[in-house]
């Protein structure tokens, strides 16, 4: 990256419904600068399957949904591309101008992507000690309860079973948030 190239600003590009990887690739083809930030997230295990741990219950997924950044790699790049390019659906404009987002900017997008990614599952959960949620375990359906604690693999629940509270550990697939 030469010091022209990071003078220049960064374009929005809106892309095709889960299309931004194909688009962030193809514009890389291109000799764009292109950036798609990602986003640790909580993926909630499938009926029926058990979490091995902690990596399996986390993936990423687009922060800014259809949107992604690219800049020109050098200050003669046309833009003109970018609205063919597989993936790319247009060019997010304002009026009849590109719309365009600092280096500042894109900078604190990476450091979130950044923290965001460092996060343990306990970061990223929904389910935090003092949610309440309810079973879907067949036995206690529509049950209420509060969590505890949260593991790889299970989230230990506080409820009242016959007036008394009681601690139970459950799979991820056996709760809903309320």
């Amino acid at each position: 990256m030469s010091p022209q190239t990071t003078e220049l600003p960064w374009y929005v590009a809106h892309t095709k419904p889960r299309q931004e990887a194909v688009a962030l690739d193809n514009l890389l083809r291109q000799g764009f600068e292109a950036y798609l930030p990602m986003f640790k997230i909580f993926k909630k295990p499938r009926r029926g399957t058990a979490a091995n741990g902690e990596s399996d219950l986390t993936g990423t997924e687009p922060m800014f949904p259809r949107y992604l950044f690219l800049r020109p790699s050098r200050p003669t790049q046309s833009l003109s591309s970018v609205r063919s390019t597989i993936g790319v659906s247009r060019l997010v404009m304002f009026g009849n101008q590109p719309a365009t987002i600092r280096q500042a900017l894109i900078d604190d997008i990476h450091e979130a992507e950044d923290l965001r990614g460092q996060a343990d599952l306990s970061g990223i959960s929904p389910y935090q000690p003092g949610t309440a949620v309810r079973l879907q375990d067949p036995a206690f359906s529509g049950v209420q309860a509060l969590v505890q604690s949260v593991s790889a693999d299970r989230v230990t629940l506080l409820l009242e079973i016959l007036g008394r509270p009681q601690t139970v550990r459950v799979d991820f697939t056996q709760i809903a948030p309320l």
